[in-house]
């Protein structure tokens, strides 16, 4: 179900909902843009038309930060569920894997990358790898790289280049990609590559996963502290004007 948040769309879906969506969209070939919410991106398309676009562009909307999930149901939305890019990016995973179907990797290092596909081959022994570059090109040998990633015809593209930047680029490519499921992961490859450790599964089950990233990754709290405060200020704001929805 799409609603909106903040004048922004947002799915309200269950776990089980996104995955059997995206094992029909696998088994038929049929394209999907799926874009993880969270605080900081809402803020950030407040105040950049293009991401808006690409938001309203995009078939599935899900609800990755906590702060998504505690402002849905702030407005009624009780049934609203957390959905972990992460999560969903290794279900996806294992769908590859059991179909025997291919994945394409765009972003962060090259070592990283390398020890990514090390640890997912072991993980994933059936899993196909059609494409891998790193993030770091020049604008200018963008357009090249979709191209020739587009050549090895991937069921399934992984984009880590932190948002909004990954979003744009699928919104920008995805013309080249019919059949793809297109989807931004963000950290994703830092954790799969073992460089980086995702929160214990009792501080996720407290809700609080984005407190442990900030205390281990002291880098991010200008940014933390730049976005979340304004968007508890815009929900609650907006809900008791009744205009959030």
């Amino acid at each position: 179900m799409r609603t909106k948040l903040l004048n922004l769309p947002v799915d309200v879906l269950s776990k089980e909902e996104i995955s059997s969506t995206i094992k029909s969209a696998l088994i038929n070939a049929n394209q999907l843009k799926i874009i993880t919410l969270n605080p900081e991106m809402i803020i950030n398309a407040i105040k950049n038309i293009e991401f808006q676009n690409v938001l309203k562009d995009s078939d599935f909307i899900v609800a990755d930060g906590t702060g998504i999930v505690w402002a849905l149901k702030l407005n009624g939305f009780k049934n609203a569920e957390r959905i972990p890019g992460i999560e969903l990016a290794e279900k996806i995973l294992e769908l590859v894997n059991k179909s025997g179907k291919s994945v394409a990797i765009l972003g962060s290092t090259d070592s990283v990358i390398s020890k990514t596909l090390t640890n997912l081959k072991e993980k994933y022994p059936l899993l196909k790898i059609a494409y891998s570059k790193n993030g770091f090109f020049k604008n200018e040998e963008e357009s090249a790289i979709a191209t020739d990633m587009a050549k090895n015809d991937p069921d399934v593209i992984f984009v880590a280049l932190g948002s909004p930047k990954q979003e744009l680029w699928i919104n920008k490519y995805s013309m080249l990609f019919p059949k793809s499921i297109m989807i931004g992961i963000g950290g994703s490859l830092d954790v799969w590559s073992g460089k980086k450790q995702r929160a214990p599964k009792w501080i996720r089950d407290m809700h609080m996963e984005w407190l442990f990233r900030v205390m281990n990754e002291p880098e991010r709290i200008p940014r933390v502290l730049k976005s979340l405060p304004r968007f508890i200020y815009l929900v609650m704001k907006a809900r008791f004007a009744n205009l959030a929805f």
